[in-house]
């Protein structure tokens, strides 16, 4: 039973030394690095708030006023009222 624990512990730090000892790649070149795409404001966003049937928190959708023509809604109306 003692021969086996022992073998065992000799197995994992086997492992674990060969798995160290593996050349790691080194990092790009930072003309390689790309900065995350930034998108310009598109002008100002209109949120609306609308009820959820069975739940007591309301959804929330923010979009442009583009983005709601896209949808068949008018916001500026609705801002009027």
């Amino acid at each position: 039973m003692t021969s086996t624990f022992i073998l065992a512990v000799l197995a994992t730090a086997a492992v674990g030394t060969a798995a160290s000892a593996e050349p790691k790649a080194p990092p790009p070149p930072a003309t390689e690095l790309t900065a995350p795409a930034q998108t310009p404001a598109a002008g100002p966003r209109y949120c609306l708030e609308s009820d959820v049937t069975g739940s007591r928190i309301s959804r929330r959708e923010c979009h442009t006023a583009a983005q709601w023509k896209e949808r068949d809604v008018d916001v500026l109306a609705l801002l009027k009222r």
